[in-house]
């Protein structure tokens, strides 16, 4: 479906802006100041998991925030050429200054050529002092501040106390102001998909953009990789709110898609129930709802690799596409984790039934498992860790695979003792007496005798005397008399060693 062109162009859509910055910097709590809701106490351990998108009005002007717990959305937006973001938002807390995922964020900004203002958070704490310093650090990583040699903006806020907001929020429409690139409507109407989820009483779910028109209920969304996958029975704000009609720039929920769609898709939406002119694209969609064969899985790997089998279930596609990603970072020589069955919603019946065949664990996130699945499980002997933090969850499969790896043992010697003389007593038990000439001789150590350049006996220290007392050690120079476990009797000039062995 064209679009008419009496449509007017060179117009200015609302700024949407992507917040971004290393963990517990505020940016969440940035999102609370400006939103006037209350994010952060609702976050797992305060950290951002899931993407999230809002409307604000201020003095008449709308802007649209997008919260992003990483940059696989910037991925997969760019991927798409469907990147909507105009202005970054950088958020660095003075007491702790440019970070690694700042330079994450960093990274993402000069790929896309982002406009930025960095915000200084935190400063209502002393550590402001640090603020020449972490300019000076971030002009090392290529963000030229003003007053260091660079055009990027930046203002102080304090996001606990809502100071500076209004300043930010002006700062913003300033930037985006002096942009030159201006709203030009598309040939179709479209919208980007920023995230999807299932919903265990409305199905799928899907928190877009409106790139391009203005979408209603009842119309139909087209895909460009599957053709028509269903009708909007639902159109929600970013407050939750049932809406009939939604504009450029506007954050939505979307419901009755018959089919996941995938985060920085661009899907068409249309009053028409066909349309001739979508071309799809030459790959088919990835599904959501991804299995191996079992007969695939079980050959897929090497005969000298060991495997860990996941069956990894998610709340939403967000989440899937970053643990997913994590766990590809996870590298061991020799040990493979391999997602045999990857999923939305909750743990299923079906999903303990391929746990069980293929020997696999099942990992949840922010998903739910019944009383009568957790006791079916434990029946079974499968291993069921539901998460609600994304480094917890790849920190334990880290230790699950690790300890797939066969321990290396090494030897350490604890000292020698050169046989001088053996002695009978009258429990038939052999003692071997002599010279500690190196170490110290332990007790209930393991041991070795040597003679000549030959290994003759291999045991244990099950009696250690000196002078007829029994001792736990006995040290350089010093005469002892050692018994044999399993009995032996070595020969005067024998060396005796005592060793341990330890887990490297």
């Amino acid at each position: 479906m064209s679009k008419d062109n009496n449509s007017s162009h060179n117009e200015k859509r609302p700024p949407v802006v992507t917040v971004m910055g290393h963990v517990d910097h505020g940016k969440t709590t940035l999102i609370d100041a400006i939103r006037g809701s209350n994010i952060t106490d609702k976050e797992s351990g305060g950290i951002t998991q899931n993407i999230s998108a809002f409307k604000v009005n201020h003095k008449g002007r709308n802007i649209t925030f997008i919260d992003t717990p990483g940059h696989e959305l910037f991925s997969q937006m760019r991927k798409n050429g469907v990147l909507m973001t105009d202005l970054v938002l950088l958020v660095i807390a003075v007491d702790d200054g440019v970070m690694p995922q700042t330079k994450e964020v960093i990274d993402i900004i000069k790929e896309n050529n982002l406009k930025t203002i960095v915000v200084f958070n935190k400063i209502d704490l002393p550590q402001k002092s640090n603020l020449h310093k972490i300019k000076s650090d971030l002009s090392r990583e290529g963000i030229l501040l003003e007053g260091f040699g660079g055009d990027i903006v930046s203002v102080e806020i304090s996001a606990k106390n809502k100071q500076g907001i209004d300043e930010l929020l002006e700062l913003v429409f300033l930037q985006y102001d002096l942009l030159e690139n201006t709203y030009e409507p598309k040939e179709k109407d479209s919208l980007v998909i920023l995230e999807s989820y299932k919903d265990s009483y409305v199905g799928n779910v899907s928190l877009c953009l409106v790139e391009d028109g203005i979408v209603e209920r009842g119309y139909n969304i087209f895909s460009l990789k599957r053709g028509n996958v269903g009708r909007i029975r639902a159109i929600k704000n970013d407050r939750g709110e049932d809406i009939q009609t939604a504009s450029v720039a506007d954050p939505i929920y979307i419901q009755g898609q018959n089919d996941f769609l995938d985060i920085g898709e661009r899907v068409i939406f249309s009053k028409d129930k066909i349309l001739r002119d979508i071309v799809k694209e030459d790959t088919l969609a990835t599904e959501v709802e991804e299995n191996l064969s079992e007969e695939d899985f079980f050959n897929e790997s090497g005969p000298d690799i060991k495997k860990l089998s996941i069956i990894l279930k998610t709340d939403t596609k967000g989440s899937m596409d970053a643990i997913v990603s994590a766990i590809d970072q996870i590298k061991f020589e020799n040990i493979s984790i391999d997602i045999f069955k990857k999923g939305l919603g909750d743990v299923s019946d079906e999903d303990i039934n391929i746990a069980k065949n293929t020997h696999s664990i099942i990992i949840g996130f922010k998903i739910k498992v019944s009383s009568r699945l957790k006791k079916l499980a434990q029946n079974l002997h499968i291993i069921v860790m539901v998460y609600d933090i994304v480094y917890r969850l790849v920190d334990d499969l880290k230790d699950a695979a690790e300890s797939l790896i066969p321990p290396e043992f090494i030897e350490i010697e604890n000292g020698k003792m050169e046989v001088k003389e053996i002695f009978k007593l009258s429990n038939k038990s052999i003692v071997s007496g002599g010279v500690v000439f190196e170490g110290k001789i332990l007790r209930n150590s393991k041991c070795r005798v040597i003679r000549g350049d030959e290994v003759i006996f291999e045991g244990k220290i099950s009696d250690l005397r000196q002078l007829k007392n029994e001792v736990s050690e006995v040290a350089t120079g010093t005469e002892c008399g050692i018994i044999l476990n399993p009995s032996f009797e070595p020969q005067n000039k024998d060396i005796i060693i005592s060793y341990r062995v330890e887990k490297v």
